[in-house]
């Protein structure tokens, strides 16, 4: 059963730290358990960060930006990885980590198409794999 978002004064929490992971050679293969390992946070936690499912504390969010700054080997703000209505720092994942440009796994079909989410997005210039070109301005539309 899905609940409406709460009415509480923040918006939704966005994260982009599975879209981070998919940069890190670390965590290709069973990303989920070694990050949560590295990080010293639960499996389950981290699952529902990169579900939308929660708004994740603090600590959370350190010890996740900890791990990942370990991989990349430069510090990063966690700001851009979990934000309020999807409101990064920096505006591109690829940017972010460094990277030259790419796409997210999900912009192609299975044919090697591009997806209609996609179709105007330039490799390198998303913003998160759920919101290619960023979230609404006025909120998010909840799935």
């Amino acid at each position: 059963m899905k609940h409406p978002p709460s009415n509480q004064a923040f918006g939704p929490t966005i994260s982009r730290v599975s879209d981070v992971m998919a940069h890190i050679q670390r965590y290709a293969f069973r990303g989920v358990s070694k990050l949560a390992n590295d990080a010293g946070v639960s499996m389950s936690s981290l699952s529902r960060l990169n579900n939308h499912k929660t708004n994740p504390s603090f600590v959370t969010v350190a010890r996740i930006t900890t791990a990942i700054e370990k991989q990349l080997g430069f510090h990063i703000d966690p700001r851009d990885l979990v934000s309020e209505n999807g409101q990064f720092l920096t505006r591109y994942a690829c940017d972010l980590v460094r990277c030259p440009g790419c796409l997210p796994e999900n912009a192609l079909d299975e044919f090697g198409q591009r997806t209609p989410a996609y179709s105007r997005i330039k490799s390198g210039q998303w913003v998160t794999s759920r919101y290619p070109a960023g979230t609404p301005k006025k909120g998010i539309t909840h799935e």
